[in-house]
């Protein structure tokens, strides 16, 4: 639990002042002023857990595979670890539009400036701007960049929370190591938040929400992980995650941004349904109990 802690602390510290000079010393204040830039600076921000992770192992002089956790050995649980984000997303779209005030979306023109499309294509363009054709599209580019270029930039997250800082929680229970990675996942996000990632209408309030939905996602996510005995299929949910959580902005009208989507009450719903179907079938149809026995049980026994 102190290597966890250490690591929690200076992970922060070092993140939190980085993200200092990004607001700070280069003026990144804001996501919708200058998308690319803030881009640019948060997709490093997400490298920090991993280089951290490594200059740690260096100082205390542990070789970066001691952690048992960087094998690539795919297997079932990869796949199941790939899709579970759609479905997540897709349920949480319909689940939000059963709260107060929201409802589908099924007029997408507007994100279509009439002047910026020549005349002959209108029609096919209205034809393609349909809930069913984007989401179709999104799914396709979502799995793609999933498994590809978000996974590697969320491989520079996993590395941290589900990597290294797992096997420092070795001798705790599944649930208090997830919930203590949660935590520490929530809150180092929090100078993104406070400039409006995920909640730019309830920035201050965001930041406890997204501790909430860490948490949640950090049982998902930790599960795969001690299933594959691999970091990977936690990388690869995380990165398909963020490719298709957009969705929900387009395709729900209303709410607002701590009931709608992933990150909001909807996901909240569904990610806690996901999480009880996971122990199910774990505890009665697996019989791994993996919810009952400390991480270091589970990494010493797990199926090779």
């Amino acid at each position: 639990m102190k290597k966890a802690i250490k690591y929690s602390i200076i992970l922060c510290v070092v993140s939190w002042v980085y993200a200092a000079i990004m607001i700070f010393g280069l003026d990144v204040k804001n996501p919708s002023d200058n998308p690319m830039k803030y881009t640019i600076y948060a997709s490093l921000y997400m490298l920090l857990p991993l280089m951290t992770a490594v200059v740690l192992q260096m100082i205390n002089k542990e070789k970066l595979t001691s952690t048992g956790l960087l094998r690539f050995k795919i297997r079932w649980s990869w796949l199941v670890a790939w899709m579970l984000p759609i479905v997540i997303v897709l349920l949480t779209i319909f689940v939000n539009t059963l709260l107060p005030g929201c409802e589908f979306n099924t007029d997408l023109s507007a994100m279509v400036p009439a002047d910026s499309v020549p005349e002959d294509q209108k029609e096919m363009v209205s034809m393609l701007m349909t809930p069913a054709f984007l989401i179709v599209i999104t799914v396709i580019s979502g799995l793609f960049a999933g498994a590809t270029i978000n996974a590697l930039f969320a491989f520079g997250e996993e590395y941290g929370w589900r990597n290294y800082l797992i096997t420092a929680l070795r001798d705790k229970k599944f649930a208090c190591a997830s919930i203590f990675i949660g935590i520490v996942w929530g809150l180092w996000h929090f100078p993104l938040i406070l400039l409006g990632h995920n909640y730019p209408q309830h920035s201050e309030v965001g930041v406890f929400m997204m501790v909430i939905f860490c948490v949640l996602a950090s049982f998902v996510e930790v599960y795969f992980v001690l299933k594959a005995k691999s970091v990977f299929p936690a990388a690869i949910f995380h990165g398909t995650i963020n490719a298709v959580a957009g969705l929900n902005v387009l395709l729900i009208k209303g709410g607002n941004d701590l009931i709608n989507g992933a990150s909001g009450l909807s996901g909240f719903i569904v990610m806690a349904i996901v999480i009880a179907i996971i122990y199910v079938f774990d505890r009665y149809v697996l019989k791994d109990n993996i919810f009952s026995k400390t991480i270091g049980e589970v990494l010493d026994n797990v199926e090779r």
